[in-house]
């Protein structure tokens, strides 16, 4: 509990604070915790590409304006009546945007990648999380690290039968790829049904339930950091404001 206790620690303090410097600090301080703790940085890339890559998308979509001041923008584009432009607004309020959006990403890694599954389960029971919700989480949690093993599989033993030396070749692969994927899922499915209801299987998920006692001193300390945060951050706000008046 203590995991999710600095988690919400660390969530709140990226999407309260507004101050760039604070999200890079979380961000950087998350990375060094993952790269400190046996993640490569590689991997620790890999995990977050796909979500920065939305992040990207969305921040680009905020920079730009359809209705650009051609006197305030930084460069502007005239086309069928419209001025497609970046303006200094429109680019702060996408850097910011994008920085709490890591930081918060950085903060959710952390809870995953600290947490088993039990651990989660045991944490939205602890939370009151109704049982269907809770059971569609392990489900999709499961069946995510499932799939990426078996495209995984397969697209070793594609590259191992040469099915990437040409390009005809890669296209004809990469559809035998999602086809297998798909029908393997599937048959794993069935058997893991069959394998649950020759157990007794009947609807609900059984967790071990982990008897863990709230240590006092780590639950203040975590509180104590997070004030810290927000204080800096209040302070360094407070510091800008006194600067340009």
């Amino acid at each position: 509990m203590e995991k999710f206790i600095l988690f919400m620690v660390l969530l709140n303090c990226a999407l309260l604070s507004g101050n760039l410097y604070m999200h890079l600090f979380l961000i950087s301080l998350i990375s060094i915790g993952f790269l400190t703790h046996g993640i490569d940085l590689i991997k620790l890339l890999r995990l977050i590409a796909l979500p920065f890559g939305f992040i990207v998308l969305g921040s680009i979509s905020i920079a730009f304006s359809l209705h650009a001041d051609p006197e305030n923008s930084l460069f502007c584009f005239d086309s069928m009546g419209l001025c497609i432009g970046l303006e200094t607004a429109g680019l702060h309020k996408a850097l910011d945007l994008f920085f709490k959006a890591m930081a918060a990403v950085m903060a959710l890694n952390y809870l995953i990648l600290s947490c088993s599954l039990s651990e989660l389960n045991d944490i939205g029971r602890k939370l009151k999380i109704p049982l269907i919700l809770r059971e569609l989480f392990v489900l999709t949690y499961r069946y995510i690290s499932l799939l990426f093993t078996f495209t995984g599989q397969v697209h070793i033993a594609q590259r191992n039968r040469l099915g990437y030396a040409r390009r005809k070749q890669s296209i004809s692969s990469v559809g035998m790829l999602f086809s297998s994927v798909f029908i393997k899922s599937l048959l794993f499915s069935d058997r893991s049904l069959e394998a649950l209801q020759s157990r007794g299987y009947q609807g609900e998920f059984y967790f071990r339930q982990q008897k863990e006692v709230l240590r006092l001193k780590q639950v203040l300390s975590m509180l104590v950091f997070g004030i810290l945060l927000l204080f800096l951050d209040n302070y360094s706000n407070l510091f800008d404001l006194i600067s340009h008046i």
